[in-house]
């Protein structure tokens, strides 16, 4: 299962892109889900 400091990290990783990086959807699952 997903931890919430996972998700934090996640998000932060989107959120800390330069200048000219669009992220405009994050999807986060275990690495165990299927497609």
């Amino acid at each position: 299962s997903l931890t919430p400091d996972a998700i934090g990290r996640a998000i932060r990783y989107a959120l800390e892109q330069p200048e000219g990086v669009d992220i405009n959807e994050v999807i986060v699952r275990p690495t165990a889900a299927g497609m």
